[in-house]
């Protein structure tokens, strides 16, 4: 388990979206970035300033479809 420091929480760095690979995450959670990394993760830190204006992060900006097989 990774364990999320106070900062990365208060950065919104749990609110990150991965493709199994690759995590999208907030560029403030440094500690989370570094864990990730190795672990054999990728962190690609984004600047999600907008977003936490509005209390989200990389997570709130996707969309998951699944088929309905």
């Amino acid at each position: 388990a990774i364990i999320a420091t106070e900062s990365d929480a208060t950065a919104l760095g749990l609110n990150a979206v991965s493709d199994g690979l690759n995590v999208v995450v907030a560029p403030d959670a440094v500690d989370l970035a570094a864990a990730l990394r190795e672990r054999g993760f990728a962190p690609h830190p984004v600047d999600t300033s907008e977003l936490l204006k509005g209390g989200g992060g990389a997570k709130c900006c996707t969309l998951e479809i699944r088929s309905a097989r």
